[in-house]
C-alpha cells in the first residue's frame, strides 16, 4: 500500500512576528530558499513490521540537505510518544549532483505522526521540522520552519521617541576678572525629547536625539532668570555581525559610536559686586564612544545603554573648551509590534572654561545634568 501526499511548506516570513518587537529581520535571513519538494510516500509491504517513508525534492540553489538532529520522533494514533527513531552518527549530505534529493527512511508500523528534522545549508542554513499526520488515513505533511536554528541575527528595527521628563542640574562657576565662585542649582519638569533611529546598513544606523529644557538662574546677585538649553546630538553606529552576545535572559548588540552635539546653554557672570548677567552660548562638540542593546528573550523588554566622550569643543559665538562624558539608560517595553513605552535617563558632566562675548564674562566651568523622562515610541 502508498499513501501519498503534498507538502504544505510555512513560509519563513510567517516567523517575523516571533522575533524580538524591537528586531528586524535587515540581513534577509527568513528569506525562502529555492527548493521543490515532492509528494511524500509512505509504503507499507505485507508482512513487514515497518514501513517506508520517502522524501524527494530537488534543490534549485547552491545548498545541499542533511539531518539536523539524529531523532526522528513518532507518535501513534492517541499523539503518545513511540521510541525515536536514531540515526547513525554519521550525517552526510544527501543531494546528488543535479541538485535532486531522495531520503528513505524506515519507522515502525504503528507510527501515525513524523517528526523529520532536516536542513538545507550551504552560506546559509534553513532548517525545517517536516510533521508528517494520518499516516494510515488522509495523510498531512507540513514542512514547518525553525526559527531558532536560522541564527537569530537579526538588527534593531528603526524607531522613534517623543519624551516628556525633568531635568535636574548643578552649574559652578569661577569666574574673572572679578574672582568669586557661582554654584546654581536648576530643577525644573519641562524637558522635551525626540529621537529618531534608522538603519543606514546592514551593519550600520543612525542615531539623532534632540532636547530641550529650561535652566533656572534664582537669587544670583539679586537677579533671577530662565533660559532653555537646546541640545542636538547625531551618530553613525557601527557594528559587526558576530557583534552579539546571549546569556539565558537577553541578547546583547553592541558596537561604537562616531558623532557630534550642537548645544545652546546660558551661562551667568558677574558685572560688579551687586550685579550679575546671564548670557548664552552655541558650541558644537565631536563626540566618540559605545552602545549596547539588550532584548530580553520573552520579547517585550529593551535596554539600551550608550556612553560618548567629548574630546573636542568649538564655540560659535564664544569661546569653549573642556572635556565632557555623558551617557544614557534606557528601558522600553512594547505594547504592540508598532507602538512601545520607555523610561530614560541620560547627562552630561563637563568641566573646563567659557570666554563669552562680555569682557567680563570668563570663567572655568563644571556642569552636571541629568534627566529623567516618560516616551512614547513608534517602531517601524
Amino acid at each position: 500500500m502508498v499513501n501519498k501526499a503534498a507538502v504544505e511548506v510555512v513560509p519563513f516570513s510567517s516567523l517575523q512576528k516571533h522575533i524580538h518587537p524591537f528586531q528586524t529581520d535587515c540581513r534577509n535571513i527568513l528569506r525562502e530558499p529555492k527548493a521543490v519538494w515532492d509528494q511524500f510516500e509512505i509504503i507499507k509491504m505485507p508482512n513487514q513490521e515497518v514501513m517506508q517513508l520517502k522524501i524527494s525534492g530537488e534543490l534549485q540553489e547552491d545548498l545541499n540537505i542533511r539531518f539536523w538532529s539524529r531523532r526522528i520522533l513518532l507518535y501513534d494514533k492517541k499523539n503518545k510518544p513511540l521510541p525515536p527513531v536514531i540515526l547513525p552518527l554519521v550525517n552526510l549530505p544527501l543531494k546528488a549532483d543535479t541538485g535532486k534529493f531522495l531520503i528513505s527512511l524506515n519507522v515502525p508500523l504503528d507510527a501515525q505522526m513524523i517528526a523529520v528534522p532536516l536542513e538545507l545549508f550551504g552560506d546559509e542554513r534553513f532548517r525545517y521540522l517536516i510533521r508528517i499526520k494520518g499516516v494510515s488515513a488522509e495523510m498531512k505533511v507540513t514542512a514547518m520552519p525553525m526559527l531558532d536554528k536560522v541564527g537569530k541575527d537579526f538588527c534593531s528595527r528603526d524607531l522613534m521617541w517623543a519624551g516628556l521628563g525633568l531635568m535636574g542640574s548643578v552649574q559652578k562657576q569661577d569666574t574673572s576678572p572679578i574672582v568669586t565662585t557661582l554654584d546654581q542649582q536648576s530643577f525644573t519638569f519641562d524637558t522635551l525629547s525626540f529621537e529618531r533611529r534608522w538603519n543606514w546598513k546592514t551593519e550600520r544606523s543612525i542615531r539623532l536625539q534632540a532636547y530641550t529644557s529650561t535652566f533656572a538662574f534664582n537669587n544670583l546677585l539679586n537677579t533671577s532668570a530662565a533660559e532653555r538649553i537646546y541640545n542636538i546630538k547625531g551618530d553613525v553606529a557601527f557594528t559587526k555581525r558576530h557583534w552579539t552576545y546571549r546569556n539565558p535572559l537577553f541578547k546583547v548588540q553592541y558596537g561604537y559610536l562616531l558623532g557630534g552635539e550642537f548645544e545652546r546653554r546660558a551661562y551667568s557672570f558677574v558685572k560688579s559686586a551687586t550685579e550679575a548677567g546671564i548670557g548664552t552660548g552655541m558650541h558644537v562638540s565631536a563626540t566618540g564612544g559605545g552602545y549596547a542593546e539588550l532584548f530580553s528573550h520573552n520579547n517585550k523588554w529593551y535596554t539600551d545603554v550608550s556612553m560618548r566622550m567629548h574630546p573636542f569643543y568649538m564655540g560659535i559665538d564664544h569661546t569653549y573648551s573642556g572635556f565632557a562624558v555623558s551617557g544614557t539608560l534606557g528601558l522600553g517595553y512594547a505594547l504592540d509590534y508598532e507602538r512601545s513605552l520607555g523610561v530614560y535617563t541620560y547627562g552630561t558632566f563637563f568641566q573646563g572654561q567659557h570666554t563669552g562675548s562680555d569682557d567680563k564674562d570668563n570663567s572655568k566651568v563644571s556642569i552636571f545634568e541629568t534627566h529623567l523622562e516618560f516616551r512614547y515610541g513608534w517602531l517601524f
